[in-house]
């Protein structure tokens, strides 16, 4: 009989350990918070390779695996993760973490050996209720008044007219360092594929310009950019169709509105921290 690494979590007493596989650093650190709201341990790796020697070396509690990574995705990851379990006879549940919602995805997920799915950008409820079901135990938040924070009503993240994102509302989840760290590394992440956007499509690039907006837009759906989430799913779109006149539209309206975003950004950030 396999052995669930939440059981030995539950009779040793230690806080869960979750591994967090993810590429994007912005979301890594977004995902990051969320855990160690919910009093988990986290261990990150960047690709799937990383995750298969961590769990090597490594038993944890829950494994939440991007599937869309360099080197090795989550999917071939999860196949050689199995195979290292049935030969040390432990399990850990795997949930897919993924901002793609193609027909199939999730039953791609299922046949590599995940036991679940969640998309991004990640709603904290529903990942409470994942974690919960998945290690057999409630996870409870560490504090009485991030509880109220979290889970107070229609608390959905969400935009205020003509404002890029709700500040207010990330200001409230997130403490001021944790913020600052992970807008200073949103503006140079995003500003970085910007530029690498611009020479794709010189080149005609296809494939990269669809992979670089699909990452962008992930990114701006952690810290709740929508309106430049849209504009990137757009240009994710055009780009497969290899319609390059409208591609290049979107692009400019995409650098128009990141300037805005980050004049917006930068406006709200401690003076020191500009």
């Amino acid at each position: 009989m396999k052995i669930a690494s939440g059981d030995s979590m539950q009779q040793s007493g230690e806080p869960p350990h979750v591994l967090l596989v993810e590429d994007n650093f912005v979301n890594q650190k977004v995902a990051t918070v969320l855990l160690q709201r919910l009093g988990l341990k986290v261990k990150i790796t960047s690709n799937g390779r990383e995750a298969v020697e961590a769990v090597s070396n490594q038993k944890f509690d829950l494994i939440l695996m991007d599937c869309h990574m360099p080197v090795m995705d989550g999917f071939e990851a999860t196949v050689a993760i199995r195979e290292i379990e049935a030969r040390s006879n432990t399990y850990s549940p795997i949930i897919a973490v993924t901002a793609l919602a193609m027909s199939g995805d999730r039953e791609r997920c299922i046949a590599a050996g995940m036991d679940d799915y969640l998309s991004k950008p990640i709603d904290i409820d529903l990942l409470k209720a994942k974690i919960t079901h998945w290690l057999r135990t409630e996870v409870v938040f560490e504090t009485q008044k991030q509880r109220r924070k979290v889970l107070r009503p229609n608390s959905p993240l969400t935009l205020v007219k003509s404002e890029p994102l709700d500040m207010a509302e990330l200001e409230e989840f997130y403490e001021p360092e944790q913020l600052t760290d992970m807008m200073e590394m949103f503006v140079s992440d995003t500003d970085d594929m910007l530029k690498k956007v611009r020479a794709s499509m010189e080149e005609k690039n296809s494939k990269l310009v669809a992979a670089l907006a699909h990452e962008i837009k992930a990114s701006c759906a952690s810290i709740g950019a929508k309106n430049l989430a849209r504009l990137c799913l757009y240009l994710e779109q055009t780009a497969c169709r290899h319609d390059w006149i409208e591609a290049d539209e979107t692009a400019s309206s995409i650098e128009r509105e990141f300037v805005s975003l980050r004049g917006y950004i930068q406006s709200h950030m401690p003076s020191e921290a500009r």
